[in-house]
């Protein structure tokens, strides 16, 4: 089996993928070809019966189902071949099939002769000296279950997300498909149609965009030294592999090519700054000193970064559109929180989330109230490793810490605590103050992973690049900020009142009279505003599990299928 973000890497130049998928689709020459009456359409379309493998899975039926529904609502008239061979939608049709490597996703996929294999109905009549009209109603068909899986996959997503990991909870976007269908033969424009399809947001077009730049790099790339893994150098430093490092930073665009020109072995000025540029942008200690890390980020192949650009175009193919108004990302690999008002970013900080053996979950949910100068409920994880040895080794750590004892909902005073009998049935809380785990405010979006954003007094780790440092919830550098942003337009909560609400000590809760939408997401791959495009360490192994899911048959091994069926 071959990947198809490997497909995408094979393309080289994606715009070549078309040739391919033409040759297949022409078929007979033009002189012999007969336009496929009706009657040829829906002989073919009952013949062929549930055609496997398509229709072995739920999805497939659902779309093998939705074809049918399409051929019965317009009489069963074709819209892709005509007595020319393809007409002009179908020409459409096949170029943006063609170009599916520009989603990430694998041409193969859609050749429109082998989307249908497997079923001996469909095989008989393909591989038989079939009357031409019949061959051209089986690619009419073809070219349409191609249309729809090719819709499906970029409206929605190839692979279900939930395979990625159970702490993956995103919903699966919806799509009807047969409004597309009918839209693509009314308008004979499916490409216009199908650019309607795939995600609007910003992010998705830049990464397409990157998508692009990394594939047409893989033939440079071939022709330039890896930089030799174990190297370490300090600014100033000489070495004979520095034309390396100078070409590669030049290649991925981080040296610009008069200094990458510069002859010498030295660590000078310029390129040290372009390190930096690098490291920064691959989560990486910005400190221009040659190291391990950074080296196997400069040794990562175009390719290897093709196939990272590809998960995340699907990953943004399974987030459910931004509603208009506010909505809230928060990206764990890149450490960072996005907000966002009607589609334009607003605010924008670094974030802290969960360590890898407490990840923070993926998921949405809706942000329902602000909590100023919480309490903190030490969770019973915490609570047990971590809060009750403490306080048995030393009393004085629940003065230290501020933190009380609960018996249920009570607040007990500990001397009157049996600490070798009790210690199942009491629980810890830490009272509101500077000192809090969640600070001075936390935010609110109700889940059932208790995940929350919060506030925190260890600001120092904020200046780490790599920040999977938490127990799961996500830690705000701006708190502040994000409070003045959610709350603006909200009567009576002025800079000054939030403020003063923050240092009250006084635990109070605001209700937000409109819900903000928040998605926790996983992107290792993000492309800032000024199109700088950062690539993130795969700190849950997200990237490792989605892999496979993106599989499918390479086109030779497509047609050996037909072959040895036929």
């Amino acid at each position: 089996m071959a990947s198809s973000i490997s497909v995408v890497v094979r393309v080289g130049v994606l715009a070549l993928a078309a040739a391919p998928v033409l040759a297949q689709v022409a078929g007979p020459s033009a002189a012999d070809l007969i336009s496929p009456p009706s009657a040829e359409v829906r002989a073919f379309l009952e013949a062929s019966g549930s055609p496997r493998p398509l229709c072995a899975t739920e999805a497939g039926r659902d779309l093998w189902a939705v074809v049918q529904d399409f051929y019965a609502a317009r009489d069963d008239r074709p819209v892709w071949i005509d007595a020319d061979g393809l007409t002009p939608a179908g020409h459409r049709l096949v170029a943006t099939l063609a170009a599916a490597a520009d989603e990430g996703l694998d041409p193969a996929r859609y050749e429109p002769t082998a989307v249908l294999p497997g079923a001996p109905q469909v095989l008989r009549v393909a591989a038989s000296a079939a009357p031409p009209a019949r061959e051209a109603a089986v690619r009419e068909v073809a070219l349409t279950v191609a249309l729809a899986r090719y819709a499906a996959d970029v409206g929605r997503g190839h692979a279900d997300p939930a395979r990625v990991s159970v702490l993956w909870r995103a919903q699966p976007r919806s799509l009807d498909l047969r409004p597309i269908l009918r839209q693509a033969a009314e308008s004979g424009r499916p490409d216009e149609v199908l650019d309607g399809v795939r995600p609007r947001h910003p992010q998705y077009t830049a990464l397409r965009a990157a998508l692009r730049r990394y594939a047409g790099l893989a033939a440079e790339e071939a022709q330039i030294a890896a930089v030799p893994a174990g190297l370490r150098l300090r600014p100033g430093a000489r070495s004979p592999h520095v034309p390396a490092l100078r070409a590669r930073l030049a290649l991925w665009g981080d040296l610009d090519r008069s200094a990458a020109a510069a002859r010498g072995d030295m660590l000078d000025p310029p390129l040290v700054d372009a390190l930096r540029r690098f490291q920064a942008r691959h989560g990486l200690a910005a400190q221009g000193l040659l190291d391990a890390d950074t080296v196997a980020a400069l040794n990562t192949s175009a390719a290897d970064r093709v196939r990272q650009i590809a998960l995340n175009l699907e990953r943004w193919r399974w987030q459910a559109p931004a509603p208009p108004g506010r909505s809230v990302l928060v990206n764990i690999p890149t450490f960072e929180l996005h907000a966002y008002a009607d589609g334009s970013e607003a605010l924008a900080m670094r974030v802290i989330t969960g360590r890898p053996d407490s990840p923070t979950p993926v998921f949405g949910q809706d942000m329902t109230s602000v909590v100023f100068s919480p309490y903190w409920s030490v969770p019973t994880n915490i609570a047990l490793d971590e809060t009750m040895p403490a306080v048995l080794r030393d009393r004085s750590y629940l003065r230290r810490m501020n933190l009380e004892v609960l018996r249920g909902d009570e607040v007990v005073d500990p001397s009157r605590v049996d600490w070798g009998r009790e210690r199942a049935r009491v629980s810890f809380r830490q009272r509101p103050g500077a000192g809090n785990a969640l600070g001075l405010v936390k935010f609110l979006l109700p889940n059932s992973f208790n995940v929350y954003l919060h506030d925190t007094p260890s600001r120092a780790l904020f200046l780490r690049p790599e920040r999977a440092l938490s127990h799961g919830c996500v830690r705000l550098e701006k708190p502040e900020a994000l409070a003045r942003w959610v709350l603006d337009g909200v009567p009576g909560w002025t800079p000054q009142r939030i403020a003063a609400a923050m240092h009250a000590g006084r635990e109070r809760a605001v209700p937000l009279p409109a819900a903000v939408p928040v998605g926790i997401v996983y992107f290792t791959v993000w492309v800032d505003a000024d199109g700088t495009v950062e690539f993130r360490p795969d700190v849950y192994r997200h990237d490792a599990a989605q892999a496979p899911l993106l599989q499918s048959p390479a086109p030779s091994e497509a047609a050996g299928a037909l072959a040895a069926a036929g």
